[in-house]
């Protein structure tokens, strides 16, 4: 009687598998294996990050000993593009394969030096020539521009990575400090970082205290923000609610900044945090004022490279559109802050200066001192009033002479407010230009 044998049993699945991309694009890779497996099938497969998840660029099979091994980035494949990379571990024994395990990482493109020099300048040139130029000619005065949103969603890093855009120089240190995920929060007061652009202008960038939740007390504290001008090393306890100043102009837009690993992981929180803000944003200055606004979804690096579902680019889409849904804006864009001697990317230049000329192209439209000018105007024209009729009780040659006296002296404390203004700017432009001597 013939006897069967019985087949093999499939060697266990490898466990712990953990993936370092390095800066020259090569992985590290390591894992654990139980049952006393030592062999193992690893396969890497290349997708470009743009086109369909179906046929891959390039796929490498190979037999593996140990627990560990470096893998270089193939040579015929451009370290600069942007890749979906798709790795799968299998145990080997006696010509058999364990169940894989399976990991995935993707990365934005990447500049050189010069090509991300090169590229800014031009970013920068056209954002200078076309969008700023539109805004300072209508409304008169450089951007001043709030930035909002929760702790640990990026905001200062938003400002920093700003800066170096701006002027050209992913090398430039940090303007604000930052706090690492979990640590205390950093912003405690409001900061203002005036950024030049060009010979004549600058944009302003206020980061502000964080707002956690939007409570009812920290929307009353945010419309105070938004109907007045901003005052640096205001802390957010000291915040007056539901204030506004007759005399101080408010800031011209915001930026509201979302993380969009906190948006794949609190989504029903944050979603109710987008809605409530964008309420206010809305609505400001007693609904007279529909403050220009666009969302920062911030922390894209990261959210491509711990993403393991099938296809990152339609998870980032879904993502983005429901930022957009949630924020009642189609003005979403996918930031990876820069820091110091990062790596420069065309995605990422692009999406950062279409932000800030959608908002600027929002802002020239909307006048966000709406109720100082009419409060001004109402003020002036009162005191012009009062002057004729004071004088044509008493002396109708009189009341002519009242009258012009008044109105030089209102036209005067207008000309005065508007030298002031510029003498300060001037005087601030200065003294940074000194600093920079030093």
């Amino acid at each position: 009687m013939a006897v069967i044998s019985s087949m093999p049993s499939s060697p266990p699945k490898p466990t712990g598998l953990k993936v370092k991309v390095r800066p020259d694009k090569s992985f590290e890779i390591r894992w654990k294996a139980e049952g006393g497996a030592s062999l193992f099938e690893l396969t890497i497969s290349y997708f470009p990050f743009q086109g369909p998840m179906f046929q891959p660029s390039h796929s490498n099979v190979q037999q593996v000993e140990g627990f560990q091994t470096h893998l270089p980035h193939p040579d015929e494949l451009s370290r600069a593009q942007a890749w979906v990379v798709k790795i799968s571990l299998k145990a080997k024994s006696d010509g058999s394969l364990s169940d894989a395990v399976e990991y995935q990482i993707a990365w934005d493109d990447e500049l050189f030096d010069q090509e991300a020099r090169t590229d800014l300048e031009n970013k920068v040139e056209g954002f200078q020539t076309n969008d700023l130029h539109d805004f300072v000619s209508s409304r008169r005065d450089d951007p001043k521009i709030l930035v909002l949103g929760p702790q640990h969603h990026g905001k200062s890093s938003f400002v920093n990575h700003a800066y170096r855009c701006l002027i050209g120089n992913l090398d430039a240190n940090d303007q604000l400090d930052q706090a690492p995920a979990g640590a205390d929060e950093r912003t405690l007061a409001t900061k203002s970082i005036d950024i030049p652009v060009g010979q004549d202008s600058q944009v302003t960038l206020i980061d502000t205290p964080a707002f956690a939740t939007m409570s009812q007390e920290t929307e009353a504290k945010l419309r105070t923000l938004l109907s007045s001008g901003h005052c640096d090393g205001l802390r957010r306890q000291d915040m007056r609610q539901n204030k506004c100043s007759w005399y101080s102009r408010p800031p011209h837009a915001a930026i509201v900044v979302m993380s969009l690993c906190h948006w794949r992981d609190q989504r029903q929180e944050m979603a109710s945090y987008l809605q409530k803000i964008a309420g206010v944003l809305k609505t400001a200055s007693a609904g007279t004022v529909e403050f220009p606004y666009v969302v920062a979804a911030t922390h894209c690096d990261e959210f491509l490279e711990n993403c393991q579902k099938e296809d990152p680019r339609d998870e980032l889409e879904k993502a983005l559109q429901g930022i957009k849904g949630s924020a009642s804006t189609n003005h979403v864009y996918a930031i990876t802050n820069y820091m110091r001697g990062s790596m420069g990317s065309a995605r990422n230049n692009k999406a950062t200066f279409d932000l800030l000329s959608q908002l600027l192209a929002k802002a020239k439209r909307e006048n966000t001192a709406t109720n100082q000018d009419h409060f001004r105007s109402c003020m002036a024209g009162g005191a012009i009033g009062t002057a004729w009729t004071a004088g044509m009780v008493v002396n109708p040659p009189v009341a002519l002479t009242l009258t012009l006296m008044t109105t030089a002296t209102t036209v005067l404390g207008w000309v005065g407010q508007w030298i002031f203004r510029k003498v300060f700017t001037q005087g601030r432009e200065l003294e940074g230009q000194n600093d920079g001597r030093k």
